[in-house]
């Protein structure tokens, strides 16, 4: 090829890659035709990756964004309740990031979930619409027994759907995440186990028919004082379960902007929508009682002193 042809060559080329690239992430999108719906209203307390900039955009869907595309997915974020009154159909899966009570006034100010909409969100879990819940989705529609753990039909709706509720958290600190199961390979590459720096939610009333991914080993973490709700046995960090036909997870990490920002835990952010919207399968076989064998056991002087909090 003489020189002039070859330069022209490159030029065209460079000018059309930046197309090319879009046009591959529209054929993706085309191809997957998964959309997912990333519902983030604060009824209670508001983590700092969900508060919205000037521009109606916040950390965590920016980065859940940028994942999803890359999957050829689309993610639309909202914190408005109203959403669910229109067509769920059209959704493959919900991720909660919320805290309070969605279909109550307060707190960030958008609007609440309408009774119709809570019942369509259930309806559609139970049909068949994936469900990833991250941190605080189980500082969401709890119950009012505080620290007492409730016989699991006599948790809230959502929480038996969720599968865990929280109670309290201490400090953050860093501790270590035993992995107990092979399907997802961001998890696969951090066998046995790896240590991370967070807010640990102290969780209850574990569904009995969870599958654990992912446990908190609670033996070598801070245990005195305001950090007393971490003395006692592991208790699951990651699971899934099944609410009749969907596929329902659930995430502890992510009260830290850095869980968002630092691009080292993509890979399993990636691998749970996969996972919410059915591109991945995961076992729901329960085995709570196998690998978290003290998961609802709290100690008998555990709530000397504490506060029940929702932050």
């Amino acid at each position: 090829m003489r020189r002039r042809d070859f330069l022209t060559a490159t030029a065209m080329t460079a000018a059309a890659t930046p197309f090319l690239s879009t046009l591959t992430r529209l054929f993706a999108a085309e191809n997957n035709g998964k959309k997912i719906l990333f519902f983030t209203r604060s009824q209670g307390f508001e983590h700092s990756p969900i508060k919205a900039d000037a521009d109606g955009n916040c950390l965590a869907g920016t980065t859940l964004k940028k994942l999803a595309d890359k999957l050829g997915y689309e993610l639309v974020v909202t914190k408005d309740g109203t959403v669910f009154d229109g067509d769920l159909s059209q959704y493959a899966a919900f991720i909660f990031y919320t805290s309070g009570n969605p279909d109550q006034e307060g707190g960030d100010g958008q609007k609440p979930m309408s009774q119709e909409g809570v019942k369509k969100f259930f309806e559609a879990i139970q049909n068949g619409t994936g469900f990833l819940g991250f941190h605080s989705s189980t500082d969401t529609w709890r119950g009012n027994s505080g620290m007492k753990i409730d016989p699991f039909y006599d948790t809230t709706p959502y929480i038996r759907m969720q599968g865990g509720e929280f109670i309290i958290h201490g400090e953050q600190q860093e501790a270590t995440v035993d992995v107990h199961d092979d399907a997802l390979p961001s998890l696969v590459a951090r066998k046995p186990s790896f240590r991370l720096h967070e807010e640990w939610y102290a969780n209850k009333n574990f569904a009995p028919d969870m599958h654990v991914l992912a446990s908190l080993q609670t033996a070598d973490m801070k245990n005195e004082g305001h950090n007393k709700c971490y003395d006692r046995p592991a208790f699951p960090c990651i699971w899934a379960r099944k609410e009749k036909k969907g596929t329902v997870l659930y995430c502890a990490f992510g009260h830290k902007d850095e869980f968002w920002q630092n691009g080292k835990f993509d890979d399993l952010l990636a691998d749970l929508m996969k996972v919410a919207v059915g591109e991945i399968e995961v076992s729901t076989e329960p085995n709570l009682t196998r690998v978290c064998p003290g998961a609802n056991m709290l100690q008998n002087s555990w709530s000397a002193g504490l506060i029940n909090t929702s932050d």
